[in-house]
């Protein structure tokens, strides 16, 4: 681990990785219906509160 990683690094690159696919998939025209659409959008945005989440965790880690 360099010296700029943490724990929860990789599980924030797993997240970004995650994120980039879905949205590639929606940009790309990837969903074939509104509901698809909404789909994928809602798995995005539980992405980013995950995302959140972890860097909240991320900070009190680092600070304790």
């Amino acid at each position: 681990m360099s010296r700029n990683e943490t724990i929860y690094t990789p599980i924030l690159g797993k997240i970004k990785e995650m994120k980039d696919a879905w949205s590639s998939y929606i940009t790309s025209g990837g969903a074939s219906s509104h509901e698809d659409y909404r789909y994928t959008c809602g798995k995005i945005e539980a992405l980013n509160i995950l995302e959140e989440e972890v860097r909240t965790l991320e900070k009190r880690f680092i600070e304790d």
